[in-house]
């Protein structure tokens, strides 16, 4: 872990700290043995809610009901499967030593940058420094797992990085873009206030284009006249957008056809009101050689290749090991809020 310690910790900690303290209740999943509780898959449900709660989705009654049927079998997968991570990391040697736990907890209080800090973290997962430690400890264990996996993982050759890039060279090409200031005379609730008529807006910006015809400063005039105050005091000037950037398709249009350094002669109308466009800077479109883009390239088709390595090592752990999962066979109906039933299937 680098910079990302701390996020990586609130997306992951509360679900290891299920399997790390859940105990007693019923079984629901068995690996190799070793018990999965309906305990500790609650937690991992209530959790999962909880984050889709603070992500904005209100959840009330029938349809929380229905989204925590739908979490339960995705989330005992994720604990079968950190079972079967563990197994294997201790099975290879992996697991790392204290001192780089250590190492590890000493990177988080630094970036939570005092110890007071540190320990609101720890109440706000109703954790200790050990608790924590044991997390961390299986955290760099999985990320050692991982690195081994991706170091049997061959570079691409030559002939791949150039196959790739014949195939995709669209998403190496930046579309033509333009760079424009304009002044709007709005109109009704966006005139800032003055409830101006669409007769006097448009008067208004006629007088605003002979000012322009006659020699005056479009971004002086873009700050006494125009009514947006996104851009008003930067002179009027927008950062440089390619088509279908969310303008209004008037202001769009009419800015794709001007060309540099001149202006609309006629206002240009839309919802908002009437604009003076001047097209300040045209930016023309550009293809990044097989050469600027390579080290992207290379990247791509890597995390491509180590993903697919990782799925299917992992499910080369699921296949060679003994799952029971007894949520698999029971019916929708009981999978939440009531006790498994004895019934028991192979995942």
């Amino acid at each position: 872990m680098r910079r990302n310690t701390i996020i990586l910790l609130s997306l992951t900690l509360s679900l290891a700290l299920v399997f790390l303290g859940g105990c007693g209740s019923n079984v629901v999943a068995t690996v190799n043995g070793e018990n999965i509780t309906s305990q500790e898959l609650d937690e991992a449900v209530a959790t999962q809610m909880d984050t889709l709660a603070q992500q904005g989705f209100v959840l009330e009654g029938e349809q929380a009901r229905e989204m925590e049927k739908m979490l339960q079998q995705d989330v005992l997968n994720q604990l079968i499967d950190q079972r079967l991570v563990l197994a294997e990391v201790e099975r290879l040697g992996l697991m790392p030593t204290d001192k780089e736990v250590q190492e590890e907890i000493a990177t988080l209080k630094e970036q939570l940058d005092s110890e007071g800090e540190f320990k609101k973290f720890l109440a706000a997962y109703g954790i200790n420094e050990p608790k924590l430690g044991d997390f961390m400890k299986e955290q760099l264990a999985v990320n050692k797992l991982y690195e081994k996996i991706s170091s049997e993982v061959p570079q691409p050759t030559e002939t791949e990085i150039s196959d790739y890039y014949a195939k995709n060279s669209a998403q190496y090409t930046d579309p033509e873009q333009r760079q424009v200031s304009h002044i709007l005379i709005g109109v009704g609730d966006y005139s800032n206030g003055k409830n101006r008529s669409e007769m006097d807006a448009k008067v208004l910006a006629l007088q605003i284009v002979d000012k322009v015809a006659s020699g005056a400063d479009f971004a002086q005039l873009a700050r006494e006249y125009s009514d947006d105050l996104g851009s008003k005091d930067n002179g009027g000037q927008y950062p440089a957008f390619s088509k279908g950037s969310g303008f209004a398709e008037e202001f769009e249009n009419a800015a794709f056809a001007l060309q540099e350094g001149k202006y609309t002669v006629e206002p240009v109308k839309t919802t908002f009101g009437y604009h003076i466009i001047r097209l300040d800077k045209l930016i023309p479109a550009k293809t990044y050689t097989l050469d600027e883009v390579k080290d992207q390239i290379i990247t791509s088709l890597r995390n491509e290749r180590v993903n697919q390595k990782v799925a299917e090592y992992m499910q080369e752990l699921r296949d060679n090991a003994d799952i029971v999962n007894k949520l698999a066979e029971q019916p929708a109906e009981q999978q939440s809020g009531t006790e498994p039933e004895n019934q028991s299937t192979k995942k």
